[in-house]
């Protein structure tokens, strides 16, 4: 490849320090990468240059933005970019490409690593198409050696993908593109940029906290790599399987057991598609766990070193023909390392929900729907009957459920089910009230009192039916299933909504609920959709109970009525459908990203929200705020890392042994 295919590369013989330049070996969208000679040692290197294409250009001075807006994109960029030279300089591994130096230059900055001669992973398969078991068995134990190596550091590669393995002329790989690596250290609450790679990132990569990725994620996208070696294809993009999931609906990708059958061993296969369960928690969640299962025995620890391996341990993989080798690995590990790893396994299918985005398609498409429910009249008529008292929870920690816990009883079946049904479940205790299949109008339009304008345009919305909470999540549901609030527990303020609740806290109570309840039943947050389709009750106005908020008082608490604190739950008169505090008391987390734009391009059937995103969708109001953010239609921005002091949640229940639920 030559530079002169690339009109913004460096041409050749052109020098950086005592770096001459040889040739472009790729381009990427964030740099390129160059052979080069060391003329100091006389010898070959590899230079990665940072030039962001999609936002600065080479000129006379060396790399500049293109404009004073995309100055802070590629500082943010060089920083990074930096980073990952850091990141890499630490490792001494023949699987992991190595760090010579870094430097800054031409307002640049450039990375020096070994050159490494040998062809892409991804070029060999374009014409091999597929490798034998035996080729992959062979190439697997220093890639997974060089991935658990960086695992130990608590560093994640989140871009493992044929392009990003170089097979060497002696047939031994190593990974290569370090710029999306991060430190992924539990507890840390740092935001990680979505970077994905279709097909072989895993879902909870398009999620940009970071908060689910961990070893397992990379696992995700090697076992990607190996599927596209067997099958001759990339695997479906995991945001396709998850909605083909979420609408009960047959995976769309024929798993490897399948498409290699009678090519493979089926324990191979087996562990393949174990690695490419779409739900983090159901893949194996070490690297240590995966060798098991794959029959890829860890290689002796005097392997991680900075020697090169010989040659004849891993074949050569010539483009040209097929290489048969003659010896296999077999996987050793004891039963003690199998129950630490599966201790460490996370029942993510509520994460995986909450954080659910739209993809073009619809969020939990059902084709079951029921007769849609028409749009009210323009006032809803409410009772006002006395709000029903909460159930007592029962406070011991103690009590929590072993992993051999009785499922929880399903709720009523569809057909028994009724706008306002209210369902108890019977071991957390919690109300659940029956929102069915129907459609609103969303939003607010210019006419609407207290209008913003990112209510606006006002659409039409269709929903599947759903069970969504009563009442807020109060602190004595929140001690039963999680433990303390923050704040410690008063035994008097059992019935208060739980406060101070991040977003990804919502994530640990959903997940214990469903451990506490045998693994049926899930929660998940309402969508920004969902959660205003039930607080409507088939109202259009600006409120549930009509346009005067001058009746709020006897609706909800806020910032005029509230005394400065939260009050219990249900002590306001609930909406036609049953729901108490909708609006005030505390602000309610939904699972969408904000977008100021997104009504204008929202499918009109359940939507999720917005791809991406930096802050969250609350709604409601809360026992601080002044009447207008109580609206219906209001929308509060907010990042998930908001632990605001009127904050809260209410849930959404998943029959998940139920079909089209």
């Amino acid at each position: 490849m030559g530079s002169t295919k690339f009109t913004d590369s460096l041409p050749p013989n052109a020098r950086l320090l005592w770096y001459e330049i040889i040739k472009v070996l790729g381009k990427g969208g964030f740099g390129i990468t160059y052979q080069a000679r060391d003329t100091n040692l006389n010898q070959m290197v590899a230079i990665k240059e940072y030039l962001p294409s999609s936002f600065a250009a080479r000129s006379d001075s060396g790399v500049v933005p293109n404009s004073p807006e995309d100055a802070k994109k590629f500082e943010w960029g060089l920083d990074r970019f930096l980073k990952e030279a850091q990141i890499l300089a630490r490792f001494r591994h023949p699987g992991i490409v190595r760090i010579m130096s870094f430097f800054r230059d031409s307002n640049t900055a450039y990375i020096v690593m070994e050159y490494e001669d040998g062809e892409s992973l991804e070029n060999i398969l374009k014409i091999r198409n597929v490798l034998t078991e035996r080729e992959m068995i062979r190439l697997l134990p220093p890639l997974l050696d060089a991935l658990e190596l960086l695992h130990r550091s608590d560093y994640l590669h989140r871009d493992i993908k044929p392009a990003n393995i170089l097979i060497r002329k002696n047939g031994t790989p190593v990974i290569l593109d370090f710029g999306s690596a991060r430190q992924a250290v539990t507890g840390r609450s740092e935001q990680m940029t979505s970077l994905l790679t279709m097909g072989y990132s895993p879902f909870e990569q398009y999620d940009s906290s970071g908060a689910r990725q961990g070893p397992w994620s990379d696992i995700y996208a090697m076992g990607g790599v190996l599927y596209r070696a067997i099958s001759g294809k990339k695997p479906i993009d995991a945001s396709m399987r998850v909605m083909a999931k979420m609408r009960q609906e047959a995976d769309p990708m024929i798993p490897a057991a399948e498409v290699g059958q009678g090519r493979y061993t089926p324990t191979f296969l087996q562990a393949v598609d174990k690695a490419l369960q779409v739900m983090e928690g159901d893949r194996p969640q070490s690297v240590a766990e995966w060798r098991i299962a794959l029959g890829a025995a860890k290689p002796a620890e005097t392997a991680v070193t900075t020697a090169r391996p010989a040659a004849a341990q891993l074949p050569v993989l010539p483009v040209e023909e097929t290489r048969q080798s003659t010896t296999t690995t077999s996987a050793t590990a004891t039963s003690a390392t199998a129950a630490s790893s599966q201790q460490q396994k996370k029942n993510s299918w509520r994460s995986f929900i909450a954080s659910m985005q739209d993809f073009g398609t619809s969020y939990k498409g059902n084709n079951k729907v029921a007769a849609s429910v028409a749009v009210a009249n323009k006032t809803a008529a409410v009772s006002a009957t006395e709000a029903a008292p909460i159930p007592a929870v029962a406070t011991s920690v103690s009590s929590l459920a072993p992993p051999s816990a009785p499922v929880a009883p399903p709720p009523p079946l569809r057909q028994e089910r009724v706008a306002g049904m209210v369902w108890t479940e019977p071991m957390t205790q919690i109300d659940f009230v029956w929102m069915p299949s129907g459609q609103f109008l969303m939003g607010s339009t210019k006419e609407s009192l207290g209008r913003r304008p990112d209510e606006m345009p006002q659409h039409l919305v269709e929903l599947d039916g759903f069970w969504i909470g009563r009442y807020p999540i109060t602190i004595g549901q929140w001690k039963r299933i999680v433990g303390d609030p923050k704040g410690g527990y008063q035994p008097t303020k059992e019935s208060y909504p739980v406060e101070r609740v991040l977003w990804e806290d919502t994530q640990e109570f959903s997940r214990k609920f469903s451990r506490m309840t045998g693994g049926r039943l899930q929660l998940r947050l309402p969508t920004e959709a969902e959660w205003e389709y039930a607080a409507r009750a088939g109202s259009t106005t600006a409120f549930y109970f009509g346009d005067d908020p001058n009746q709020l008082d006897h609706y909800g608490w806020h910032l005029k009525n509230s005394g400065g604190h939260s009050q219990p739950v249900g002590q306001k008169k609930p909406n036609l459908w049953g729901l108490h505090d909708m609006l005030g008391n505390v602000w309610e987390w939904t699972s969408d990203w904000y977008s100021e734009e997104y009504y204008g391009r929202s499918p009109r059937r359940n939507p999720g929200g917005a791809a991406v995103g930096e802050a969250r969708v609350r709604r409601g109001g809360s026992w601080r705020s002044q009447v207008g953010a109580c609206r219906v239609a209001h929308r509060n921005r907010v990042v998930s890392e908001s632990d605001s002091v009127a904050q809260g949640f209410r849930m959404v229940c998943i029959d998940s042994g139920e079909d089209g639920a």
